[in-house]
């Protein structure tokens, strides 16, 4: 017992000066050892209805875990409610206004932890401290590291953000016996370490009320606190989308090498397998959940696709580079390849407004070719007639100009007009397209999965 008085000694202070040994030694025989309701004190709540106010002070952030959904904390507890068989004149006892005991001298409300990850016990140590003061009200501060079960939505990692609650709920003792109320709206964050993973957006403190599964009408109030965090996303943007986005540009590449080169294929799956590697290295900074399934991981997955796709595409080009030129030739890749070369014009004559003065326009006559010369100007209607007056039945064949003849040698010419599309050609033309598709495909596939993983889509 003079142990228990020597500790009590120590812990109690007195407007900044040691309080008298004796004043403590007597007010503490007053209210535990003096009396024959010591066991009372201990084990009977105050009143039949027991107002209890209660406030959570975060000290720091362990870690989440996302695959087993937990959330860990180190905490503080504060607890205060009124005793009236608590109360003291200061008067009577050197002014002295406060007393820290032991909490097993008291009756405290049994707090465990509603969603703990781990076993069910009761908060705190077991040879917690209390306040008591002189007016009858008693402080119980509970320090302790929790562990806690969160759902977690991974869904935009890394830019995802979570929201984390922290639910203390009297043991035994229904809202009708010991009530709870909130001293302020959120957690008190003085006290708080920063973490360098989760930033923390916002808090609030609540109670709620809980009806047991089985109830005959009790109900169970509960101090309720959410920790609102967002993920401090830098780190993944440095070590895992730039290297990849990185890597895929680089696959892209393989279409600017020369056909003839012979390193086309060895470079693409180089980078297929590189890129590869590098995701098996950083697979253990994934989310490893399926529901809901990360979209960094489905973005990942279509990068390694991409890349795939360049490897076949790249090997298709070769077998065009190389294919036999008197193999035939589809009329449509013909088609396609003129067009696409800017080659696929009307041949027509060479000017469409010749020079002033007797200058002759030639039309060709399809499919034979036959030329017919007008003047300038000339209405068809009034050749019609010319014609019908001279009696001409034949059309003219006469040009006139260097100008004239070089429009017909290019309508001769026109005959074989695909005649200049081969095979190399069109593989020219296929591998410039593959370039163009894979940068385009590979920067809009990132700019989509940012703006989806910020929620701007």
């Amino acid at each position: 017992m003079k142990l228990a008085v020597l500790f009590i000694f120590l812990f109690t202070i007195k407007d900044g000066e040691m309080a008298n040994r004796t004043n403590i030694e007597n007010l503490y025989t007053k209210l535990f050892l003096g009396t024959s309701n010591n066991e009372l004190v201990q084990n009977i709540r105050p009143s039949f209805h027991t107002e209890i106010i209660g406030s959570l002070s975060l000290l720091s952030i362990s870690g989440l875990d996302e695959v087993s959904g937990t959330f860990s904390t180190m905490v503080t507890l504060t607890l205060f409610w009124q005793d009236d068989r608590l109360k003291w004149d200061p008067l009577e006892h050197n002014n002295l206004t406060y007393l820290i005991v032991p909490q097993s001298k008291v009756w405290t409300p049994s707090i465990i932890i509603r969603n703990s990850a781990k076993k069910v016990k009761t908060l705190g140590l077991d040879d917690n401290l209390i306040t008591i003061y002189s007016d009858g009200n008693v402080y119980l501060n509970i320090g302790d590291f929790l562990e806690t079960i969160c759902s977690f939505d991974v869904t935009h990692f890394p830019f995802d953000r979570q929201n984390c609650e922290i639910l203390f709920i009297p043991w035994v003792y229904f809202n009708d016996s010991v009530g709870l109320k909130q001293k302020m709206s959120d957690v008190d964050m003085s006290l708080y370490s920063a973490n360098g993973m989760w930033e923390i957006l916002g808090t609030q403190a609540a109670v709620q009320y809980v009806l047991p599964g089985v109830s005959r009408g009790e109900v169970y109030a509960e101090l309720r606190y959410t920790i609102k965090m967002e993920r401090r996303y830098s780190y993944f943007i440095l070590t895992i989308f730039m290297p990849v986005i990185m890597l895929l540009l680089l696959n892209s590449a393989v279409f600017i090498l020369p056909a003839d080169s012979g390193e086309r294929v060895g470079y693409s799956i180089t980078c297929l397998l590189a890129l590869a590697v590098f995701l098996t290295l950083t697979a253990d900074v994934l989310p490893k959940t399926s529901d809901p399934l990360s979209l960094l991981s489905c973005f990942l997955m279509l990068l390694v696709l991409t890349s795939a796709v360049i490897c076949l595409m790249t090997i298709i080009t070769l077998w065009l580079h190389h294919k036999d030129e008197k193999s035939p030739m589809p009329m449509f890749l013909k088609k396609f390849t003129y067009c696409m070369l800017c080659k696929g014009r009307k041949t027509c004559a060479k000017t469409n407004e010749p020079d002033k003065g007797g200058d002759i326009i030639v039309l060709v006559s399809s499919p034979k070719n036959k030329v017919r010369q007008e003047p300038r100007g000339f209405d068809a209607n009034q050749s019609k007639k010319l014609e019908t007056r001279s009696g001409a039945t034949q059309k003219h064949n006469r040009v006139g100009s260097k100008e004239e003849k070089q429009a017909l040698e290019n309508i001769d010419e026109g005959e074989d007009l695909f005649s200049e599309i081969t095979w190399k050609k069109f593989a020219e033309l296929f591998n410039f397209l593959c370039l163009v598709l894979t940068l385009v495909f590979t920067g809009l596939l990132g700019f989509i999965y940012v703006l989806i993983a910020r929620g701007n889509l």
